[in-house]
This record gives C-alpha cells, structure tokens and sequence, in this order.
C-alpha cells in the first residue's frame, strides 16, 4: 500500500495492490483514515491495481478519447 497525502489540493491517494484490494482487514483498517481526512475537508481516492494489461487498456482508452 503506497499513501500520498497532497496539502496543497487536499487530496488523500491511497494506492493498493491486487493482494491488498481484497484483503478485508486493510481495507476495514482504512476507514479511520478515510474518516480523519474526511473531516478535515480532503478528498481521499483510493487506486486499486486491475488484471488486465496496461499497454492496452491505455491505448483503447486513447483511441476512443481521439474520436470523439
């Protein structure tokens, strides 16, 4: 788990990997941090890794963003 905590947009990056996004004892264990931000008016994105190859996904992505 990588957390980058960005002051000046107040904004909470929580990146998890493909062991951790189904690790339920993480996750409940994210839940007072999402808390404690939350109260201090920062938003909090939490990143989870996929399955499929990136090359790919990114480049559909782009082909459909350039055609429209």
């Amino acid at each position: 788990m990588e957390m980058n905590i960005c002051n000046d947009e107040c904004i909470v990056e929580i990146w998890l990997t493909n062991p951790e996004k189904t690790n339920e004892k993480l996750r409940d264990s994210l839940k007072p941090v999402f808390d404690k931000y939350r109260e201090m008016k920062y938003k909090v994105a939490v990143f989870q890794s996929g399955s499929k190859d990136l090359t790919d996904s990114t480049a559909g992505l782009l082909l459909h963003n350039r055609a429209l």
